[in-house]
């Protein structure tokens, strides 16, 4: 039976080829006499070529994910076979039942946005990044408020600015006159003008987390 010198040269260098890529990462360790083989733990960058020329085996690892495919890849091409542009994707982000998130980049690098239905107050940082590690940033949660009606704040405590105006200004975070959640602003009428921009009192809706109030 005879081969072919080409497919001889091409068999031989496969084989070189998947044993440089096997002692890249398995180790041999010897436990009570006896061998045992072990992973090396993955060095990947966040953007890779997978597959070695002449005869290349296409795919990604882990948390990489396909983008492209050629024959050559930034390095020398394939006799056979392709290469794969692999980067890091962290793959569809959860969100809560009564929360929104905006964005549909889900790879390394990219930062989505959440917000809450009304009735809801967003707790947590309100973006979200892809890491290189394949994992999102954690997630912020929607909390169910009550209202509690209306109270009487100055502009300052709001936001802590003065320019006469209330309907753009709102509060969200520790307590401030029994109320978790201060929205819906507006402007208390005085019945007289004010000539200088200063703090003016304004009228919100107030609301508490529904766990506090129940």
């Amino acid at each position: 039976m005879r081969f072919h010198p080409l497919l001889l040269l091409l068999f031989f260098t496969s084989l070189q080829s998947a044993t440089s890529q096997v002692s890249e990462w398995i180790e041999e360790v010897e436990v009570s006499g006896d061998t045992e083989w072990i992973g090396r733990p993955d060095f990947l960058g966040d953007l890779y070529w997978s597959g070695t020329a002449p005869l290349c085996l296409p795919g990604c690892k882990a948390r990489h994910h396909e983008l492209k495919q050629d024959p050559c890849g930034d390095s020398s091409c394939c006799w056979l076979g392709y290469k794969s542009l692999c980067r890091v994707n962290c793959g569809k982000p959860d969100v809560d039942f009564n929360g929104m998130v905006d964005g549909d980049d889900w790879w390394v690098g990219s930062v989505l946005r959440y917000s809450c239905l009304p009735g809801f107050m967003l707790v947590g940082n309100d973006t979200r990044t892809c890491q290189s590690n394949g994992l999102w940033t954690p997630k912020p949660f929607c909390l169910r408020m009550c209202k509690k009606g209306s109270i009487e704040i100055s502009e300052r405590e709001l936001n802590g600015t003065c320019n006469a105006t209330c309907e753009y200004k709102s509060y969200s975070g520790p307590p401030k006159q029994g109320c978790t959640q201060i929205h819906n602003c507006k402007k208390k009428e005085t019945g007289w003008k004010r000539f200088f921009s200063q703090c003016i009192p304004c009228i919100c809706d107030c609301a508490l987390s529904c766990l506090s109030v129940g």
